[in-house]
């Protein structure tokens, strides 16, 4: 325990460990809830020491330490939390289910309890690189800190972890991707691939962390997983109309910019499940519930595709469709394999294209959008694009209208690249087949991370497809929903096949 190191006061910490007349660390956890401030503090800097030479003893009474962490007196949560610390470098797993209350813990207003909360969260996100973009996020905000023993030791410990991350990824056959804020990209190690992007792109992660294993893999890289395989037909939709008075919302499951969504029960034997998705529009602003009106409409006009969410009903701000309990490839995230990715960007693709030769234009694709039909056993589940005409609508509530990281420049700057039309959705199947292949999203930065590098599975011929539907300039993109479909095909084959009807 070097606390001259670190600015303490040693003979405060000694005078207080001389209150305590005890080393055993069974005692010393039950001292940490005496009435007297000066023995908990006592026991505190005690266990301190024991943490450093027997972590293992003091890991068997952590709960009683990490109490103690908002204790009233500031030298029990200074050892507590000195406690804490000592324990993320030498037994991290204590830790990992406590991560978000470690990185509470840089937020304090004592000094020595963000210094300790910083070397907590160093510990933990190096050994565990799921917790990687958090981890590094709040360790680069910290590089600014104005304790400037804190700051050092943030940028010092930023290095560190992720050249440690980076070599167990490269170990593990995972390429490791670092998307970084302006303001940190020159803190990574130059071995690292870092893209560089706006300091407002997402505020609260300034530093985002990717990893190869989220991507699919080739269908014979999967040897342990089932086979399986598209669905041999699609259900038919419910061919009945609901009015607002069949209705009864019984439970929230999700929510848009736009609508919030509920399970509705119907309240006679419409449906034979007796269940429906049921959308209320939230917005007040007469515009917004206009183009919500207009939208339903366009939506309406489609919904006979197999692969369009089905309207089973709608009024000035409800729309009720297929229940899906708020099922979307958002919350599901890629699929296992590149076969079914394959499969997925050719009927969303498919979808799309006929909404196009009816003059529809979704204007809004992204993964929140693309929900989800139960399938038989051994087959896909099938996706259904929903929410058409919606980005406008949200248009009026905000920019982008939908997420950033799959947002068209039109999307993010309407004044600049124009109005939403079919080449937004040529933007949008790009970001929707980018993430399906890939496990990532689109970068929205200067440029595109070659699918090829983020998933080492797929050819490097793909990463033209994106060049082309990605391209900022709507007249570089192909020219319509069809023109992206047909070089898909061509490339399908390479990537699993011959696309499945």
């Amino acid at each position: 325990m070097d606390t001259q190191r670190r600015g303490v006061d040693s003979e405060a910490v000694a005078e207080l460990q001389s209150s305590v007349d005890t080393d055993d660390v069974a005692e010393l956890a039950e001292r940490l809830h005496s009435e007297d401030s000066d023995e908990r503090a006592g026991a505190a800097w005690r266990l301190v020491e024991a943490a450093s030479r027997r972590p293992t003893a003091v890991r068997a009474h952590l709960d009683d330490v990490v109490a103690c962490v908002d204790d009233d007196d500031r030298w029990v949560r200074r050892g507590a939390t000195w406690v804490v610390a000592e324990l993320a470098e030498r037994q991290p797993d204590a830790l990992s289910v406590k991560f978000s209350e470690l990185v509470e813990l840089t937020d304090a207003d004592d000094q020595l309890v963000r210094q300790n909360g910083a070397v907590a969260v160093a510990g933990v996100t190096k050994r565990y690189p799921g917790r990687a973009t958090t981890g590094l996020s709040k360790l680069a905000e910290l590089t600014a800190d104005e304790d400037q023993l804190l700051a050092r030791y943030a940028e010092e410990a930023f290095r560190d972890v992720t050249e440690a991350i980076a070599a167990r990824a490269d170990d593990a056959g995972y390429p490791m991707l670092v998307r970084a804020a302006e303001a940190y990209a020159d803190l990574l190690p130059d071995d690292v691939e870092v893209i560089t992007v706006g300091d407002d792109e997402d505020p609260a992660h300034p530093v985002y962390v990717s990893f190869g294993k989220d991507a699919p893999v080739d269908a014979g890289a999967a040897d342990d997983a089932p086979q399986e395989h598209p669905p041999a037909e699609i259900p038919d939709p419910p061919s009945v109309t609901v009015t607002r008075a069949d209705l009864e919302p019984d439970l929230k499951i999700g929510s848009t910019p736009l609508t919030t969504d509920f399970r509705a029960s119907i309240v006679d034997d419409t449906l034979e499940h007796g269940l429906v998705t049921f959308r209320r529009l939230d917005a007040t602003d007469e515009a917004v519930r206009e183009a919500f009106q207009n939208a339903l409409g366009q939506w309406a006009a489609v919904d006979d595709h197999d692969h369009v969410e089905s309207v089973l009903g709608a009024g000035e701000d409800w729309a009720a469709t297929r229940y899906d309990d708020g099922d979307t490839l958002a919350q599901r995230g890629a699929p296992n394999t590149i076969a079914e990715a394959t499969w997925l960007v050719d009927r969303i693709t498919r979808a799309v294209s006929y909404a196009h030769a009816r003059g529809v234009v979704h204007g809004g694709l992204h993964p929140g959008v693309i929900r989800y039909l139960e399938t038989p056993v051994g087959a896909w589940d099938a996706p259904l694009v929903a929410d058409w005409g919606f980005a406008h609508a949200t248009s009026g509530l905000r920019t982008p209208p939908i997420p950033r990281q799959f947002a068209a420049p039109e999307h993010r700057n309407p004044g600049t690249y124009g109005r939403f039309d079919q080449s937004t959705d040529v933007f949008g199947l790009g970001a929707l087949a980018y993430y399906l292949l890939t496990g990532e999203p689109p970068v929205t930065g200067e440029s595109v991370v070659p699918a090829s590098h983020r998933n080492p599975a797929l050819p490097a011929a793909v990463d033209s497809l994106f060049d082309r539907s990605l391209a900022t300039d709507k007249q570089a993109r192909f020219e319509t929903v069809l023109g992206f479909q047909t070089a898909f095909d061509r490339l399908a084959g390479d990537l699993a096949g011959e696309v499945a009807p």
